[in-house]
């Protein structure tokens, strides 16, 4: 008896010094770089026919007297022999849209315990979204000589989002070089269009898209629609020692999420996040 007492004494408080996080509590402060994969389910936002005061077709039609696309009707006009030669696809309309990943970065603050951490993230992402139509020819059909091929209409965006997390990681392995950690996060964003625009292939200059918050149908329009939304979600993030009181996360978070762009379009949607974290810290 006297042997296993002696033995789990010196078993613990061995454990106790091999593992990652030895002191009770410390502070670590870093920054964040990384990926963010925004859902699909609002890039519909972008395809230039259905949040808009403009539509696709009227700013290729050369008879609306606001916001149409002069360059672009003139290249069309040249390329398929003249007005009423040519047509948007109504097969390509609306435009199927989606998010490339984004770029993201980021500041964090944490506070360490033994068995858990608590967190506060600001993180930047910057996200691009694309999706293409086109025009084709009204009168002659593929397989005739005066056929002319369709010209691509490219619809790109950029999307802005400020993401604020506030989260707690409970350990999930702790050893002596390295932590892995369950986040747990609650998460406040805001959403922003930063731009839409489209543009013909062999047209050198684009034109913006004009939007409009689809319950405001009565005003001139708003080009960066955008609002606050929330959610939560969880991951896993790997810790390695660098060196003294430096530490390198690696970590991956889904986040059930509501991105808010208008009282119409404010959908629920899966979102991730992968990142590499830079921790300094402060004993």
């Amino acid at each position: 008896m006297r042997f296993l007492t002696v033995y789990f004494l010196i078993t613990f408080s061995t454990n106790a010094v091999c593992q990652f996080y030895a002191k009770k509590d410390h502070l670590e402060y870093g920054f964040n770089i990384g990926t963010y994969i925004a859902n699909n389910n609002t890039s519909i936002l972008y395809d230039a026919n259905t949040y808009v005061a403009t539509s696709l077709e009227s700013m290729l039609n050369r008879n609306n007297p606001n916001f149409k696309y002069t360059s672009g009707i003139n290249f069309l006009d040249t390329q398929f022999g003249g007005m009423g030669n040519w047509v948007i696809d109504n097969a390509a309309v609306p435009a199927e849209m989606s998010y490339s990943p984004g770029f993201l970065v980021g500041l964090h603050v944490g506070k360490h315990h033994p068995k858990f951490k608590y967190y506060l993230d600001y993180n930047l992402a910057d996200i691009n979204v694309t999706g293409t139509s086109q025009v084709i020819d009204a009168i002659y059909s593929p397989g005739d000589a005066n056929f002319t091929s369709p010209v691509i209409i490219s619809i790109r965006g950029r999307e802005r989002r400020n993401l604020f997390n506030l989260g707690l990681v409970l350990d999930f392995i702790n050893e002596e070089d390295f932590h892995l950690g369950i986040p747990f996060e609650f998460q406040l964003n805001q959403v922003t269009l930063i731009n839409n625009e489209i543009y013909l292939d062999g047209v050198n200059q684009a034109h913006n898209v004009n939007h409009i918050p689809a319950n405001l149908t009565n005003t001139t329009g708003n080009n960066n629609p955008g609002g606050f939304g929330f959610g939560g979600g969880s991951g896993l993030i790997l810790t390695l020692d660098m060196a003294e009181n430096i530490m390198v996360s690696f970590g991956y978070q889904g986040y059930f999420a509501q991105s808010n762009f208008s009282v119409n379009l404010n959908r629920w949607g899966l979102q991730h996040a992968a990142f590499a974290r830079m921790i300094w810290m402060k004993e």
